[in-house]
This record gives C-alpha cells, structure tokens and sequence, in this order.
C-alpha cells in the first residue's frame, strides 16, 4: 500500500483549516496531520508531524504576507523535502514571483476547485510544481515581459540541459549528482550558471522561467 501524503494546514482562520480538512481527508491517499493558525505555531510542529506538504495561507498576523512569506522560505530552507503550496486570496504578480523565489512549489487561490487542489497537491508531492491558471498566467506575463526583449538568446551547455531537466522532475542536488555521476557541489555550481543566466534568483524560478521559455 502507498504511504498516505502527510499534509500540514497553516492558516489563522479555523472555518478554513476546518474546510480544508474536511475536503482533503476525503481523499485517498492524503492525511492531515496538522493545523497551525500561525507561522510560529507552523513552524514549532514541522519536526514533531513531518509532513509531506504544507498548505500555506500568505496573509498571517500582523505582518500579513510579510509574514507568509518568511515561513515560507524557513520551511523550503529547513525542510526542503517538504513541499509549499502557497493557498491565498492574492492575485498579484509580485506576491506569487516572491512566492516562487522563496522556495514555494504551487500557488493557488482559495477559491480553488477541490478536485484541482487534490491534483495539485499530488502532483507537487511527485516532485513537480504547479501553478492554478491564473498565477500561471502571471507567470508568463512576467516572463515574456519587456525586459527579455532585445536580450541575446540564451545558450546552455549540455550538462546544464540535462540539470534542468533533473529539476524539473523534483531531484534535490543530492540525486541530481548521483544520477549523471558528478559531486553535489558540482551540481551547485552548474545550477548556479544556469541561475545566472536565466536571471532568477531560485532554484525554483528555473523550472518556472525554462520551462516558459521552451527551454524544458
């Protein structure tokens, strides 16, 4: 039998997390095994329920989005074998480009259809990211912007092909160096010249920005 996908709810609103619950306890495969109504809450329980994905809300407490995003990228740094999918009401470029840049792997409005949160949260547990249609959108607007305009078109190495690729499927650095034989500080270095080249700022942006441009 499948291990079930260990899930974490972090919202401050209680009729949500319950909502949620009851939504994704009805399906196969998936267990809640945690609620937090805050970062600091959310974060002193990773290590006791070790969950596999953590539905994170952007606005908590007093510093709002501020504050969801600084959990999110503590979780992606702390715990990067957890996937982030950020659930919230916000609609803004901004908010789901800082979203992606700390680390989360999904982006999703809370007005969701369940069946496309279930998907979304299976497939970021296989690995993938994943983007509900309206932050995709975004996405590409951003990608596809002004300032890629007049820019020389951009030129990978084989090696460097093969590691987006790797990324894209969810490898850490660790499998990455393992499954084409060379070190994990060799990894560092090549995803560093590809971050460099895509002008991103996170491993995460790679697969988002290759992946919009054709390149994966």
């Amino acid at each position: 039998m499948n291990t079930p996908i260990r899930l974490m709810i972090v919202d401050d609103h209680s009729i949500v997390r319950h909502g949620l619950r009851s939504i994704l306890e009805l399906e196969q495969g998936i267990e809640v095994v945690g609620e937090a109504d805050s970062g600091r809450v959310a974060l002193g329980m990773l290590d006791s329920v070790m969950p596999d994905i953590v539905l994170l809300d952007l606005s908590l407490g007093e510093r709002g989005t501020a504050e969801g995003i600084d959990v999110c990228q503590t979780i992606t740094t702390g715990y990067p074998q957890t996937g982030v999918i950020v659930l919230t009401t916000f609609l803004e470029e901004r908010l789901v480009l800082q979203a992606i840049r700390s680390g989360a792997r999904g982006y999703v409005l809370k007005d969701v259809d369940a069946i496309d949160l279930v998907k979304i949260v299976r497939a970021v547990n296989r690995g993938e990211s994943a983007l509900d249609t309206r932050s995709a959108a975004l996405v590409m607007r951003n990608v596809l912007s002004g300032d890629n305009v007049g820019q020389p078109a951009l030129e990978f190495t084989e090696r460097e092909m093969e590691i987006m690729h790797l990324l894209r499927q969810g490898y850490s650095n660790r499998q990455i160096g393992d499954s084409i034989a060379i070190s994990e500080s060799t990894v560092k270095f090549h995803i560093r010249k590809i971050m460099r080249k895509l002008d991103v700022n996170h491993r995460t942006e790679i697969v988002y920005t290759a992946g919009k441009l054709g390149l994966i």
